[in-house]
């Protein structure tokens, strides 16, 4: 029987395109792009190729354009590099409470340090309040990192309305400070990451989750923005990320991350369809389901939820062992116990509840997968009440 991958959100397939720029890179270009011998000149060619299309994926300059090894080094540069280089005496962050944990975690390591961390809150739909935003900037502010959209909920924060409110505090306080950098690794497929209409000085964007290779992410740097290096060895990437870059898979992200702009709105209009009919079939016959977040404010291919009753992670067993590849919570945090810091925020569980369900659409899935995985959810709800209650 023919596996349902709905987890596009941690991972989605490479695509033909993509393995072919990556294949066809690895077999031509052998040499280290930082050599100055022909083979060394002809990786570094094709590497700024890559560089160029990237940019231009995002409206950006090729020279604002850094590759890392994943979005999870781009978030930890974005932050890490803004905080060393800004000279402000004691400087703050604001994160949303709903971050990545590559967000996250970084922000409360900064807090056991010393520094202070404000996290903004948000409402049940997963959405931050900009007028909360201007309470919390300071003059010591220096940074604010708020994710395009949610991985978890698929939430889409107001990010133009973010940047609008970060500007007038700029002009308050006259200072090029708190820059704004925004998460938007799930926002590549379906969402413009057009810079320049977003107005963000930091953008990270992953490969993995727009059907590039893994082992590769870009952070977007406006020009101006100052931004220490977090890592020492070189000075490759303008001097803000060492290590050889991985010429290959740049040009793996590059075509991948063209192809998902090309097709963002058809393809997003196609998948929140069959999202919507998933959520549909679900709601109609499973009683104590409910969605996290809100439909009208989400990325088309994300449905989040709860079954009352039920532990998140003995559905996705079951479902994965009926050929449905689903998860509980963001694949960074799926070993961790209890329910997602996403559903605590929005304030859909308490502490030491499970979690829920996290249906993520992709380009492979049709109707019939859908049909096929909503009847395998109605079908296995009550049986697992069932044993749940039984092993209470």
């Amino acid at each position: 029987m023919k596996r349902i991958y709905l987890d596009n959100a941690a991972a989605t397939p490479v695509s033909a395109t993509a393995l072919r720029a990556v294949v066809e890179a690895t077999k031509k270009f052998p040499g280290n792009p930082s050599g100055i011998h022909k083979e060394g000149r002809s990786a570094r060619a094709v590497l700024e190729t890559a560089r160029a299309s990237v940019a231009e994926s995002v409206s950006a300059r090729p020279d604002e354009i850094v590759f890392t090894s994943s979005a999870t080094e781009a978030n930890n540069l974005a932050i890490t590099g803004t905080v060393r280089a800004c000279g402000i005496a004691k400087p703050r962050i604001i994160v949303s409470a709903i971050e990545h944990a590559s967000v996250l975690e970084l922000a409360r390591t900064f807090e056991s340090a010393g520094m202070q961390v404000d996290y903004l809150p948000v409402d049940s739909r997963g959405l931050i309040d900009t007028k909360e935003l201007r309470k919390l900037i300071t003059p010591e502010t220096a940074l604010v990192s708020i994710m395009y959209a949610n991985n978890e909920i698929g939430t889409i924060e107001p990010i133009i309305d973010i940047t609008k409110e970060i500007r007038h505090a700029r002009k308050m306080n006259g200072s090029a400070y708190p820059y704004f950098h925004t998460d938007a690794s799930q926002a590549g497929n379906y969402l413009d990451i057009n810079v320049l209409r977003l107005g963000v000085d930091l953008m990270t964007v992953s490969s993995g989750k727009t059907y590039g290779p893994r082992g590769i992410g870009a952070l977007f740097v406006k020009r101006g923005v100052n931004l220490h290096s977090q890592m020492y060895g070189g000075e490759h990437e303008g001097g803000r990320r060492p290590g050889t870059e991985a010429v290959a898979l740049a040009c793996g992200f590059a075509e991948a991350l063209e192809e998902a702009q090309k097709m963002s709105v058809k393809e997003g209009k196609r998948v929140a369809k069959l999202r919507d009919t998933l959520a549909m079939k679900i709601l109609k016959k499973v009683s104590g389901a409910s969605v996290n977040g809100s439909l009208e404010h989400s990325l088309p291919n994300i449905l989040n939820i709860s079954f009352e009753g039920v532990e998140s992670e003995a559905l996705v067993l079951y479902l994965d062992a009926s050929g449905i590849a689903v998860s509980g919570k963001s694949a960074c945090k799926s070993s961790d116990g209890g329910p997602s810091h996403v559903i605590l925020a929005i304030g859909e569980a308490n502490e030491g509840e499970s979690g829920a369900i996290r249906f993520s659409l992709g380009r492979e899935i049709n109707s019939e997968d859908i049909t096929r995985v909503a009847n395998e959810v109605i079908r296995l709800i009550p049986l697992l009440r069932i044993m749940q209650t039984n092993s209470n």
